[in-house]
């Protein structure tokens, strides 16, 4: 009987032991794992670091992790699997405001504001001044990348600092004063006069170019039907019209191409002053 009780004792004791060195062994592995990761996020290796921190149990991950991990997956452009990790952040947690400003900078890179709006609005309430701040900013800003109407001008900047103001408002009245060509107007004007349309829309070059050709075809042709050689005049008649109508739609082209490069380079004005400000999203310091 004490020999049963003995070998009973000794199997609880070796059965205890070996779920202790298990469970240090499960921490330790947690522990290293981490370090790689963290060493990957840190080298900007975001895939593979994503990868390193979801090989640790999912019970065992805490929220810095999963922020991590997130943030990891946003950064390659995977947008979808970062909103999703995201949006588990929990609202008691120290990473819930900078998840809901990351949510919104996905909304702004996905061309989504509308939905951008709508997730800062309903989370306006909530007590996180940080978030308030800076969501305000990027959400202030994608009204001048959508079609909607966009807010006064005393409303619009008063979110952003007194540094950041003067090029906010540069972008606010650029926005709404674009330095536009109407097409139309361009069309008539080289209709009266060819080139200037072209001239009008600030193609100097190609707009002298057209009137001296149309000009010098139009001469040409008035000065064989002159000398009486018809054929010389029809045919310098045929390339004066040719070059006068594509004048004409030249000229509505160009205002064309004019206005979609003023729009271009706004977008890239303004891409840029969002991405130098980090998308208003303060630093973290993951990595010292």
């Amino acid at each position: 009987m004490i020999k049963l009780i003995l070998i009973s004792l000794s199997a609880a004791s070796f059965t205890y032991s070996q779920n202790i060195n298990s469970g240090v062994k499960v921490l330790h592995q947690k522990e290293n794992i981490i370090k790689f990761a963290d060493y990957l996020f840190c080298e900007k290796d975001y895939l593979r670091s994503a990868n390193e921190y979801l090989r640790i149990d999912e019970g065992l991950r805490d929220e810095k992790i999963n922020f991590k991990i997130a943030l990891s997956f946003s950064t390659i452009g995977d947008y979808s699997t970062a909103k999703n990790i995201f949006r588990q952040i929990n609202e008691s947690s120290p990473y819930y405001g900078s998840s809901r400003l990351e949510i919104m900078k996905i909304f702004f890179l996905e061309e989504r504001y509308h939905e951008l709006g709508e997730y800062f609005r309903t989370g306006r309430n909530l007590n996180l001044s940080t978030e308030n701040t800076s969501g305000e900013k990027l959400y202030s800003l994608s009204f001048l990348k959508d079609q909607q109407t966009i807010p006064a001008f005393e409303n619009f900047v008063k979110a952003f600092d007194a540094d950041e103001k003067n090029e906010v408002a540069a972008l606010y009245q650029l926005k709404m004063n674009p330095p536009n060509k109407n097409p139309l107007i361009a069309s008539v004007l080289s209709a009266i006069i060819p080139g200037a349309g072209k001239i009008y829309t600030g193609d100097i070059g190609d707009g002298i170019f057209t009137f001296l050709t149309t000009g010098v075809f139009t001469f040409l042709a008035y000065d064989n039907f002159k000398a009486e050689h018809n054929f010389r005049g029809w045919l310098f008649s045929g390339l004066a019209v040719m070059f006068y109508g594509g004048n004409i739609y030249g000229s509505f082209a160009s205002a064309q191409i004019h206005n979609a490069r003023i729009k271009y380079e706004f977008n890239l004005q303004l891409d840029s002053f969002i991405k130098l400000k980090n998308y208003f999203i303060p630093q973290y310091d993951f990595c010292k």
